[in-house]
Formats: structure tokens, sequence, C-alpha cells
């Protein structure tokens, strides 16, 4: 979540969940760095770069990940060898970790790509994001709205601001409404349901 931006400047660089990747670094960050930085200069032959659309490979039955970023950063290596091994939790926490680390990259993406093909909806929604950077956004607007539908929250709040705005889509505040009224899944906090909220005002709620 290091690249998440205010909307609606919206450039969008992620979002997902209440992380604050900004918080001090929880014990054994600096044995995480380590490994993390030694991991992108020899990318391991197990994690394909991201260049799939997540809309493509997101299992029907994809959802809200368990994860622990403050585990992950105490024993990155067994965090990613339990990623590596299958498990979406744990590659979605390397991801957030990466992030803390080394910022937003492909490192960040390809296991937030990973994640999301293990079924973290999230992590789908957070590569999507990312590649709005292309001035594409066929890709990432069909990905937001499969992840909307398997209920990840951001993905509801982003593909409502593209309705909305008209980015990628024509715009339409009716269907931008129903799917809005789907971002506050982990209640009023959750900035993507404030967000949500912003927008729906903006349109008359």
């Amino acid at each position: 979540m290091s690249r998440r931006k205010t909307f609606p400047l919206l450039a969008v660089l992620v979002i997902i969940t209440a992380v604050n990747l900004f918080a001090p670094m929880p014990a054994g960050a600096s044995d995480s760095n380590e490994v993390i930085r030694k991991m992108v200069g020899t990318w391991p032959d197990w994690l394909p770069r991201a260049e799939q659309c997540p809309a493509d490979i997101m299992p029907a039955n994809a959802g809200a990940p368990a994860f622990s970023i403050e585990g992950c950063t105490a024993a990155v290596e067994q965090c990613l060898g339990r990623c590596r091994a299958g498990n979406a939790g744990d590659c979605y926490s390397a991801a957030l970790v990466v992030q803390r680390t080394i910022k937003t990259g492909p490192l960040s993406d390809a296991l937030f790509l990973r994640a999301c093909k293990l079924g973290a909806a999230s992590g789908c929604t957070n590569v999507a994001a990312s590649m709005e950077d292309s001035g594409d956004y066929a890709c990432p607007n069909r990905t937001y709205e499969l992840a909307c539908d398997r209920d990840d929250p951001w993905a509801c709040t982003m593909m409502g601001f593209h309705l909305i705005k008209g980015i990628g889509v024509e715009k339409n505040n009716d269907r931008a409404r129903r799917v809005l009224a789907k971002s506050c899944r982990f209640g009023d906090l959750d900035e993507a349901c404030s967000n949500a909220k912003a927008f729906l005002k903006e349109i008359g709620d």
C-alpha cells in the first residue's frame, strides 16, 4: 500500500488492506531487507514476472487473504517458502513487506500476482492498479469488476471511481452506485469505504 494515492488524483496506486506501510518496522526487518534485496538481484525461477492480466488468472473462489506483514517480516524466508508452496496469504504478506523495503516494483507486483492466482482477490486488485501506469485501462477494469464480484472492497471502489470519471469505460453513475455499495465490507473506517462514500456524495447518493 505504499503507492496509495489520494482520490481523485488516481494515477492510482494502491490500496488494499488497513496495513500502514509507513509504520515502524518490526523486529527482524533488517534481515528481511537483506533477503528481499538479494531476491531482486537473483530473481527466483518459481516467481514469474507480473505480465498477465489478473482477470485472466483470478480463481472463481478468490476472496480476502489471511495475512500478517509483521509475521512475514520476522521470518521472511519462511514466508517466501510458504508462498512458493502455494499459500496465498504469505504471497500477499511478502508483497507488502517488499513494498515497505524497496517500494512498489516488479517484485511486489509478481508476489501480488501469485497471491491473485492462488485466490487472494486483493492481490489481483493491486496488480491491476499498478498496470494503470501504462494508460491502458482494459485489463484493470476487467480485474476490478471481477474482484468486486468476489467482494474485494478496493476493487469496487476503483471500479466505481472509473465509472464516475469514465476512465477506460463509459460513464455510468447508476452502475457506480451499485458497485460502490459493496465497498464497506470491512466497515466505515476502511479507506475503501471512506473513498466510496466520498464518490457517492459527489454524484448524489
